[in-house]
């Protein structure tokens, strides 16, 4: 089945393994302060409603219109195909159709140490269609689901996670890639800043800006519901992923942060779980209040 999406953003400033295949290229990623010269990783968004954001935090858009100030993206469409597998399996397989690229905006906490890097937002009326496409799966409540919230006031967000210590991941994930190949956008702003940081152009052929699970990735997909006034609005899955640490030399010393994976080239989204997971996950966090 397919789904339309209110929202996705996919912070892949969130990986150091692609700031540091864009720094052994030749970019200045993210900021260079002797020359002025700057590469951001992208993160990559699309939003059902306009979106109205800093002038200088958009990076690479189709259509939009600013002033000096602020710069008003219109909205974007983003689908979801869901197919279950023989075997029990869920792949989620995200498709932005319209989408515009983002500089990450200033965070007291810097992005490489988030567990989550990858957001995308059902509205909540495909509930009924998507339990009942999956009702197959759900065979009694899954043991050890426990629930956890954020957020205060009118809007709050609980989600579902799978075994005790996985309160930061959700349930499990087994298998993921999601990458900037295949994004004409992100391929157009790389060959822009190319010419701007001297990098040969034959270089960016080579180039691995996709990530994948590897075997070793501690991963979860947070499978919520968001309440706004005691009613759910909608449903959030959030890919996360804790460990391992990886380490790389930046322009200015080392940083350390959480993997987001191994590189590669890949212009295929997808996220795997187990269906019998995903949906059970979504009766536990819905039944919250009632």
């Amino acid at each position: 089945m397919e789904v339309e999406l209110k929202r996705m953003q996919v912070f892949f400033p969130a990986s150091l393994e692609i700031q540091e295949e864009l720094l052994k290229a030749g970019f200045k990623a993210p900021y260079d302060k002797e020359t002025g010269r700057k590469t951001p990783v992208p993160v990559v968004v699309s939003s059902r409603e306009e979106r109205k954001l800093r002038r200088d935090r958009l990076l690479k858009a189709r259509d939009f219109e600013s002033d000096e100030k602020f710069a008003l993206v219109p909205g974007e469409r983003v689908i979801m195909e869901i197919e279950p597998t023989e075997k029990g399996f869920l792949i989620l397989r995200p498709k932005p159709l319209g989408y515009h690229l983002e500089e990450m905006g200033f965070v007291s906490i810097p992005p490489r140490i988030w567990g989550t890097w990858a957001s995308f937002s059902i509205p909540f009326s495909f509930y009924e269609t998507l339990t009942d496409f999956l009702g197959e799966f759900q065979r009694g409540e899954t043991k050890g689901l426990y629930l956890a919230s954020h957020g205060a006031g009118k809007r709050i967000e609980v989600y579902a996670y799978k075994g005790r210590t996985r309160k930061d991941l959700g349930i499990p994930v087994f298998g993921y890639a999601l990458g900037l190949h295949g994004l004409a956008l992100a391929d157009e702003y790389l060959r822009e800043k190319g010419k701007e940081n001297g990098v040969p152009e034959e270089r960016l052929r080579y180039l691995k800006l996709g990530l994948r699970k590897r075997k070793e990735t501690k991963a979860g997909l947070k499978v919520g519901v968001v309440w706004e006034d005691g009613k759910p609005s909608e449903i959030t899955l959030k890919l996360s992923t804790t460990e391992p640490r990886v380490k790389i030399q930046g322009l200015y010393g080392e940083l350390m942060g959480k993997s987001r994976g191994e590189l590669t080239r890949t212009d295929d989204w997808y996220i795997v779980v187990h269906a019998e997971d995903f949906v059970n996950a979504l009766y536990k966090v819905t039944g919250t209040f009632g």
